[in-house]
């Protein structure tokens, strides 16, 4: 039965059943730092804004084209943080975001804020973040893009 798997068709349909990840390094560097040399919590906010900018980059969009393209806004409402591991000075990253779920014009994002050394990943902090697509035009709710979920659920 193990070998019915292992045949190309059904590889590429597990293959392409998973969503796709977005994965951003970075180093932690010294201003952003708070005064208990630890990574401030409100950097977090920032890298995981780079990593959702980056999961439409990865695929050729960003901010302004998927308005330009798809005539929507790509807009936070909501961002859950459980932060875990403190990071400091010089610790490397990785940021990776991942679609978890895909409403009518919504979907929530799950990220990841990890330190990494020795091919050892810890996580430092988990994140739920969901995006809710608006109109460009009407700044109104609107079903999520097939497109997008083709290219990112």
């Amino acid at each position: 039965m193990a070998d019915l798997y292992n045949r190309a068709p059904f590889n590429d349909l597990r293959l392409s059943l998973m969503p796709y990840i977005s994965i951003f390094q970075l180093e932690v560097r010294s201003y952003e730092l708070d005064v208990y040399d630890h990574v401030n919590n409100a950097v977090y906010i920032n890298w995981l804004e780079h990593g959702r900018s980056k999961l439409l980059q990865d695929k050729g969009f960003n901010y302004t084209s998927i308005a330009q393209v798809w005539g929507v806004r790509f807009m936070t409402v909501r961002t859950e943080i459980d932060y875990r591991l403190p990071l400091h000075l010089g610790d490397r990253v990785k940021v990776s975001t991942q679609v978890q779920k895909v409403g009518n014009t919504s979907v929530t994002l799950l990220q990841d804020v990890r330190r990494y050394a020795d091919d050892v990943d810890v996580v430092s902090a988990s994140a739920r973040v969901v995006i809710v697509f608006t109109d460009a035009a009407s700044h109104k709710p609107v079903s999520v893009p097939a497109e997008f979920v083709r290219l990112y659920a």
